[in-house]
């Protein structure tokens, strides 16, 4: 016979765990959770557009974690429960439209989607998301979404593509060149002229970007995320 102890044990079951599993997963995540759902379900039948006007109209926030309204700067997620999704997405951007329309085209998933939304007092936010909706009798009923912070990521990224673009597209060439690790005579008959042209054109680089040597300018370079960043 199984004594007390054991029968407490067996109440514990799979679906105890996975819930137990879910809540800690939810609850203690460092990235941001989320929940939407409809006043309306979504029907799946429709048009690509009206499935983007109906999504904008009706999805609204209906539970996240504290991760995520940190992200918002918020304090609780009680403060964002109940908001509207336009509220938060900033549908004026191009990019957020087009990456919803992937979402919806995609059989209600999307990986790695940047989108530009609305923090606390109108502050404009970068997140990537991971996105996946549930469809129930034809219709999108309720999406989940779980998302990281890269706005400063962004800031840092924008700031750089600005010292860049003091570079001419010729000086541009010799950096990435520079970085390939060409030499000043293989430069020079990359953008035909000799090297000692490459040597002034170079310094008037290291000048422009405010370092002394070569090794600075290597290092400022991959700093900068050059040559990725798409000029």
């Amino acid at each position: 016979m199984l004594n007390d102890g054991d029968n407490d044990k067996s109440r514990f079951t799979t679906r105890d765990k996975y819930e137990e599993c879910y809540n800690l997963t939810f609850h203690l995540s460092d990235m941001g959770v989320w929940l939407a759902q409809f006043d309306e379900p979504l029907p799946i039948d429709l048009p690509i557009d009206q499935q983007v006007e109906h999504l904008l109209k009706h999805a609204y926030l209906s539970d996240c974690n504290i991760a995520f309204v940190k992200m918002y700067e918020y304090d609780e997620p009680k403060d964002m429960i109940g908001m509207s999704f336009t509220q938060l997405f900033d549908n004026s951007e191009t990019s957020n439209l087009s990456n919803l329309r992937e979402f919806l085209k995609n059989g209600y998933r999307v990986r790695n989607a940047e989108t530009i939304e609305i923090g606390k007092n109108g502050i404009r936010k970068h997140f990537l998301n991971d996105i996946i909706g549930i469809v129930e009798d034809n219709h999108l009923v309720r999406v989940w979404g779980v998302q990281r912070d890269i706005t400063a990521e962004k800031a840092i990224e924008e700031e750089n593509k600005k010292i860049l673009q003091q570079l001419t597209p010729q000086e541009l060439t010799i950096l990435k060149l520079t970085i390939d690790g060409k030499s000043l005579k293989e430069i020079g008959d990359a953008i035909s002229v000799n090297h000692k042209t490459v040597d002034s054109l170079r310094a008037k680089i290291r000048t422009k970007l405010n370092v002394s040597s070569l090794a600075q300018l290597m290092f400022l370079a991959y700093k900068l995320g050059f040559p990725d960043i798409d000029l």
